[in-house]
Order: structure tokens, then sequence, then C-alpha cells
């Protein structure tokens, strides 16, 4: 008798965990006959459960039955977010871009363009691995900006293409360091100039001038190493990365000539 209410018991406890999955429709529950409102219900609930792939399927329902209408549109808008929402890029970037050929000037068209970036943006690596996802961000915000230069979304763009500029530059940074390291100064030297001529706006730009100078003594090109170090006293003559380049031309008994 014991062992039956336990088991009961278990069963209730099983039947109330799976139950909100079981009552949250799927798209394939909708067809011509469901109503506008009945279909954005449904999205809305699988949304709230953060069922987020099936509320975006369910909100494409809308444009599907409904084509052309202000509830489509609006819905393809509910259908981004929720993509966004659970992470699933390809589906984002590929609707996205798909509302920018239908309404490429709705006032939901920067906001779909910024998706896009994001789509790239939020899949982003650690600087050691490739960064092709990176420079398409940057790519993507920067057309917006250009696009759509009064929206409310270029001051995120342009904050993001920051960070991602700042990801690129460390990217350059650590192969160079690591070439270094290899006894590899020539190709060592072609990423610290990457960064030294394409990113100066980033926090690596004092060091890349740092390290060509390290690098340019390694190679005995003495003049270039002092052209390096007078550059990175006169823009940055208080930074460590002076400092440093200051110790090792003094170490190493040269004179500017």
């Amino acid at each position: 008798m014991k062992n039956i209410r336990l088991s009961s018991f278990f069963f209730t406890i099983v039947l109330l965990v799976l139950l909100p999955t079981g009552c949250t429709k799927l798209a394939s529950d909708y067809d011509e006959t469901s109503t506008i409102s009945e279909i954005i219900l449904g999205a809305e609930e699988a949304y709230e459960k953060e069922h987020f792939s099936r509320s975006a399927e369910i909100f494409l329902k809308v444009n599907e039955y409904f084509p052309y209408s202000d509830e489509a549109r609006n819905a393809l808008v509910k259908a981004i977010e929720a993509y966004h929402a659970g992470s699933d890029f390809h589906e984002l970037r590929s609707l996205s871009k798909r509302f920018l050929a239908l309404y490429p000037q709705d006032k939901n068209a920067p906001f779909a363009k910024y998706m896009i970036g994001m789509s790239h943006f939020e899949q982003m690596i650690d600087v050691e691995r490739d960064q092709g996802s990176t420079r398409d961000s940057i790519k993507e915000f920067s057309d917006l900006i250009s696009l759509y230069p009064k929206s409310k979304y270029v001051a995120l763009a342009r904050k993001n293409i920051r960070i991602a500029e700042n990801q690129l530059a460390g990217q350059e940074m650590a192969v160079g360091r690591y070439y270094l390291k290899k006894d590899n100064p020539l190709a060592a030297l072609k990423r610290f100039q990457t960064v030294a001529s394409e990113h100066k706006g980033t926090p690596f730009y004092p060091e890349s001038l740092y390290r060509m100078v390290e690098t340019y003594l390694m190679m005995g090109v003495d003049r270039q190493a002092f052209k390096a170090y007078n550059s990175l006293r006169n823009e940055f003559p208080d930074s460590k990365w002076a400092s440093l380049a200051s110790i090792l031309l003094r170490d190493s008994h040269l004179k500017e000539s």
C-alpha cells in the first residue's frame, strides 16, 4: 500500500513538471482556419515559457496565413526577437534579412539590421581563434550606421564595433607575441604593423608600437626601432610601454642617428 502511494505521488510530480510543456501548442497546430489572435496568443505563451524557437515558428504562421497585413509584419519582428532570445543565430540572421528584403523602409528595419549584426557579434569567440564572425559584425553594424544614421541603434552599433575591433586587435597581438616567442620576428612584425595601422583606437595600439621596437631590435633594424619608439614616446609619453621601450633601447646600447 505504501509503495502504491509513493508511485502515485511521483507520478503526480512528473505530470506537473511535464504539464506546462504539453500545454504549449506547436506551430503545426495552427492552420488557415486559425485567427490572428489565436496564433499570436499561442506564440506569446510559448515565449513566456521560454520555448523561443517554437514561439518564433508560431509567430511566422501569422505571416503565412495573413500575408501583407500589419499583423504579419509585426509578427515577423516578434519572431526575430524570439530567435534572438533563444540564441538561434542562423534563423535570426535569415529572418532579419527576409524582413529587410520585404520592408527596407519600415520603422523596424534598423532593428532587423541590428539583429543581423548581433547574430555575428554574439558568436565572437576568444582572440586565439578565427575572427570571421567579428569581422562580419563590424561590417553589418557599419552598414547600419550608413543606411540608418538617425536610428536609435546607431549608438549601440558603434559601441559593438569598438568591442569587435578590440577583439580583432587582441587576436593580432596574441599571434604576434606567439611568433616572437617562436623567434619569427618577420611574421610577428606584420601582426604588430596591422594593429598600428588599422586599430589605432584600441587599447592594444600602444603595445603594438612597443612590440615593433622589440621586433626591429631583434631583426637588427635599428633605424626602424627608433622610429617606432619616437611614435610611442610622442603619442603615449607616460605609458608603461614607452618606459619599457626606453629600457629596451638603453639596454641595446644603441644611439639614435
